[in-house]
């Protein structure tokens, strides 16, 4: 009888499946953190397009507020600085994200080796179990045809004996 199928690397890939697991994980974290600094730097340079537009509209009304301006101007300037410190922001969150993914790759890639043994040696198994199985009913069948040969024999001393 074939004994049951047991891979003795299983601690091992149930180890990288979890490693996989936390890896993943990082990377939406990653991806959560790029969104977000996309996010921020979408809105300052709506905010930006808005004040530019306001400016406009002060300019081109007739009536030029000199403290009205400066303090137009001084939100500009603070949020031109603020929209590249985002996109510095931004850029180091996509490093990162880069390096999550690298290494969800590597990860991924040591966890699919150990699936791809595993199946190996499952499919070696199920050929073992089969070549047995056959071996048996060979077995079974030589042992049916000397039982049929004894019988016939038997038979045809009997035929002699009575006749």
């Amino acid at each position: 009888m074939a004994k049951r199928f047991r891979f003795k690397l299983e601690a091992v890939r149930k180890l990288r499946e979890r490693e996989r697991d936390v890896q993943r994980r990082k990377v939406a974290e990653a991806v959560r953190a790029v969104t977000v600094a996309e996010r921020r730097v979408s809105s300052l340079n709506d905010s930006l397009r808005g004040t530019m537009v306001d400016g406009r509209d002060v300019l081109s009304s007739g009536q030029l507020d000199l403290g009205l301006v400066r303090s137009q101007r001084f939100y500009q300037s603070w949020l031109h600085g603020t929209i590249l410190e985002s996109n510095t922001e931004l850029s180091k969150r996509e490093r990162e994200l880069a390096v999550e993914r690298a290494d969800l790759g590597r990860v991924n890639a040591r966890y699919k080796s150990l699936e791809k043994l595993k199946e190996r040696k499952w499919q070696r198994h199920l050929q073992e179990v089969s070549k047995e199985e056959r071996a048996m009913f060979d077995e079974i069948a030589v042992q049916r045809y000397q039982v049929a040969r004894t019988a016939e024999r038997l038979e045809g001393r009997a035929e002699v004996m009575i006749a």
